[in-house]
């Protein structure tokens, strides 16, 4: 029943605002917002041992004027086949550099109150070299970070702007913090956009790419990905919809409530 631990937290990756390339940051058109997503078991093989499962996933994600911070909260609840259950509750928040250089990250999770992992550190890259990822939890050795590595914003930012592009693949090494493994080889696949769904009280439907999320180890050459997550994503950084499949069994979120917050003075 811990099948998938970290591994929900995949969704740093794209639920984070968008800036303009690899190495440019800009805030026209960014999103700060406050989203909760329920959250259900959309389907899963007995070899899971899930039965059931339901909770809530809350997302802030905040221009802090020198960075962008992300906070994400997910409670769960699952049971397997005997019966039993789990309830499950994963902190994770971020902060990463503008010119998407420097990341800071932090997640704990418990299961029924008792804590089964901790993550936290610092990482950093060089313009047109390498990087280096330095944990304070757990005790794990600092790591190397390959040139062309990306942070989770700095990944978002070439989804959307290859999404605008009309392009419909990307390709790249990401690190973002939900894991002392390392960093993900990420294949993203990106469908034409159409109008996505609406919450209570909304005349027009957004708009949406819907885009595939594949996550490899980068050190293995299995054929399957780790991960699959599915999301409608709106330009301004906004996931309207998202599938999160582990092979055995997936999660579906489906968006709730969305609140647009305020600027911060700088």
């Amino acid at each position: 029943m811990s099948a998938f631990g970290h591994r929900i937290w995949l969704l740093a990756v794209v639920l984070t605002p968008w800036v303009t390339s690899d190495s440019e940051a800009a805030s026209d058109g960014l999103a700060s917002h406050r989203a909760i997503y329920g959250m259900s078991l959309k389907s899963a093989d007995q070899s899971s041992d899930i039965a059931e499962l339901t909770g809530q996933l809350l997302v802030e994600t905040i221009d802090a004027c020198d960075g962008w911070v992300l906070k994400q909260r997910i409670a769960l609840v699952i049971t397997n086949y005997q019966g039993d259950e789990v309830n499950s509750y994963t902190s994770f928040t971020s902060w990463e550099s503008k010119d998407g250089r420097r990341f800071r990250f932090e997640q704990k999770t418990k299961h029924n109150d008792v804590v089964v992992e901790e993550i936290g550190g610092v990482a950093s890259m060089i313009p047109d070299g390498g990087g280096m990822v330095v944990f304070n939890q757990p005790g794990t050795a600092n790591m190397e970070l390959a040139p062309g590595t990306l942070f989770p914003t700095q990944h978002a930012a070439l989804l959307i702007a290859r999404a605008e592009a009309g392009e419909v693949f990307v390709n790249r090494a990401v690190f973002d913090g939900t894991t002392a493994e390392g960093p993900s080889q990420v294949s993203a696949f990106i469908s034409a956009p159409r109008d996505g769904p609406r919450l209570p009280g909304e005349v027009d439907a957004p708009r949406v790419w819907p885009v595939r999320l594949a996550f490899y180890d980068v050190a293995s050459s299995a054929s399957a990905p780790d991960v699959e997550i599915g999301l409608l994503l709106q330009s301004d950084g906004v996931v309207r919809h998202m599938v999160l499949d582990y092979g055995t069994f997936s999660i579906e979120g489906r968006l709730e409530k969305l609140e647009l917050l305020p600027p911060i003075e700088c």
